[in-house]
């Protein structure tokens, strides 16, 4: 099918239906456009939606709730919502760099196209249109020419039937019919041949000239329709390309709801919510006919008055019954407080039921175990840069790294402090949680694994590790003072004399032994209370340690007491102090 064949006739159509087109192209970049704009504007509704409901900060996590598993598949729902909007956001850009931009690109080189073809149309045709005027001027000359010359051969003829006219005037007359004639005949033959010209420019114009603008002009009409065609298909690939990642981004919702399990979250309740604390016991009747006796026999507000009495319904009784009830009020009162308000809790969470106190003793002992551990890696890569500068000056100055040894040893003199305090609240904690009868319970409190050896604080201006020499004249000072600094209370057997047997001043968990424990005996050297495993390798470099080697197993003769050494026995013979740290202390 040919333009300049089929409608060669209809060249202002072709020149109007070119122009839709282009028109109809614009129509389509401004629907791109809007459709970009309409994606953009959904990922940032997306995208501020998502961060609305997602915590600002980490500590939120906990204290809002999102420990459970349906608040952790809220947020997974929360994130899966955020990379959705990304998916939307790439289909924008991707519109606006394969189809907007490009369908731009169309519309500047049509309208170019457009224009230069038309114009070589309009040359065509203006130069069939100046032949056709020149054959129809040829034309009306030959007209006039034949006209004139019929006139004079007219005149002649008249004159030269007429006698009385002098033989001079025939002569004239014959002369411009000659004339006349001859003009006729220039005039025709200039008309035939423009009408051969014009006839031959015609077939030209309507077989090679036009047609071939015509088929410009529909090369450029069918480069239009395949360009939109392929811009329909990117428009529906924009989006294609991205339903994998959209239908990941929906999995991912649906595993979060699979993730919820109430069971977990029942626990997780229980977890964070559980005190520690014993259900009030029962109340005690009161026979009021018997103390109406005892108030006769021993007279009202009397010293005799028995024990666990709580007064009548009237005088001193009354105000006894109204405190006991506001004790209770206030006690309902703390404790909900407890587990509402948890970041006032003081620096040892005295304040907390026993559960939740562990608990939070427990992270701080894990977090400041952390820290220790960080500060030695750093300490181990300073002391290896130190060495290679030694060994090489050229890459730097040892000395330069002194400042930085110094400066660490202090923090983590500061982190073995804290570590140690807290670990202490933890050993207290357990100590009064321990049975007060004598009956062995196992002790569990953690002993942080940090590397102990001497040359952590070499710098250090203070040092916060004992020696195995003095370590042995602590345990004895700590021994004889430990009756006296021991708190007592009334409710736990802590501190009191009685209930302490070994004469040690700890309590009796802390080096009573276990049923699974099994204690070897030799003639003549200390009894062996457990068994332990070394877990590093330690070389000893004082007076009173002695070396172990790591998964050597050791009999351990004298518990650490506080001050990070373990009395142990090597080979059966060789007995001395290692660090507690460097071992793996069964539970007892």
């Amino acid at each position: 099918m040919s333009w300049g064949i089929e409608i060669w006739d209809q060249y202002d159509v072709i020149e109007k239906h070119t122009q839709f087109g282009i028109e109809f192209v614009e129509k389509f970049q401004r629907f791109a456009k809007e459709r970009s704009r309409i994606e953009q504007e959904y990922a940032s509704s997306l995208r501020k939606l998502a961060k609305s409901f997602t915590p600002k900060k980490k500590s939120e996590n906990h204290e809002n709730g999102y420990t459970y598993s349906w608040s952790k598949g809220f947020s997974s729902v929360v994130k899966e919502v955020n990379d959705l909007a990304g998916q939307h956001e790439l289909i924008s850009e991707t519109l606006t760099s394969q189809v907007i931009k490009a369908s731009d690109e169309l519309v500047k080189e049509l309208k170019l196209d457009r224009r230069k073809f038309l114009q070589e149309g309009q040359k065509v045709q203006s130069a069939l249109n100046a032949s056709i005027k020149s054959l129809e001027q040829t034309k009306k000359n030959y007209e006039s020419s034949y006209k004139a010359s019929e006139h004079a051969k007219q005149k002649y003829s008249e004159a030269d039937a007429d006698m009385n006219l002098p033989r001079v005037q025939v002569d004239k007359a014959r002369a411009n019919m000659n004339t006349k004639i001859q003009y006729c005949e220039d005039c025709k033959n200039e008309y035939i041949l423009q009408l051969d010209n014009t006839n031959t420019h015609q077939r030209n114009h309507y077989s090679t000239n036009m047609p071939q603008v015509f088929k410009q002009l529909q090369d450029m009409d069918e480069h239009r329709i395949d360009t939109l065609a392929e811009f329909y298909r990117r428009f529906a690939d924009a989006h294609r390309k991205v339903i994998p990642i959209i239908g990941k981004c929906l999995d991912g919702m649906t595993a979060a709801g699979n993730s919820v399990n109430h069971v977990e979250d029942s626990k997780s309740v229980i977890e964070r919510y559980k005190s520690g604390l014993n259900p009030p016991g029962d109340y005690e009747f009161e026979d009021l006919g018997k103390k109406d006796d005892d108030n006769t026999s021993t007279g009202s507000g009397g010293s005799g008055t028995p024990a666990g009495y709580r007064g009548t319904l009237s005088g001193t009784g009354r105000r006894k019954e109204k405190k006991r009830k506001g004790l209770i009020g206030m006690f309902h009162k703390q404790f909900h407080s407890l587990i509402i308000q948890p970041d006032e809790n003081k620096e040892d969470f005295s304040d907390l039921p026993p559960t939740q106190r562990k608990k939070k003793l427990q992270q701080k002992i894990d977090e400041y175990t952390d820290k220790v551990n960080q500060q030695m890696k750093a300490r181990e890569a300073m002391n290896k840069m130190k060495d290679v500068y030694t060994k090489n000056p050229a890459m730097g100055d040892p000395n330069s790294i002194d400042d930085q040894l110094a400066k660490n040893g202090k923090e983590l003199d500061f982190l073995r402090t804290e570590l140690q305090k807290y670990e202490g609240y933890m050993a207290d904690l357990e100590g009064h949680n321990s049975t007060p009868t004598g009956t062995p319970k196992s002790s569990n409190r953690r002993k942080s694994k940090v590397l102990d050896d001497e040359n952590t604080y070499a710098t250090s201006p203070v040092s916060s590790v004992t020696s195995p020499s003095t370590a042995a004249s602590q345990r004895s000072s700590m021994s004889s003072q430990a009756a006296s600094t021991a708190p007592t209370s009334p409710d736990t057997g802590i501190g009191d004399t009685s209930l302490n047997t070994t004469g040690s001043g700890y309590p009796p968990d802390e080096f009573s032994d276990s049923e699974d424990e099994e204690p070897t005996q030799q003639s003549g050297l200390e009894k062996v209370l457990f068994r332990c495993k070394a877990l590093y390798d330690f070389q000893a470099t004082s007076e009173g340690s002695i070396g172990m080697r790591a998964g050597e197993m050791l009999d351990v003769i004298e518990r650490d007491s506080g001050d990070g050494w373990t009395k142990a026995r090597r080979g059966g013979n060789e007995e001395g102090y290692v660090p507690t740290s460097y071992l793996e202390i069964p539970s007892s």
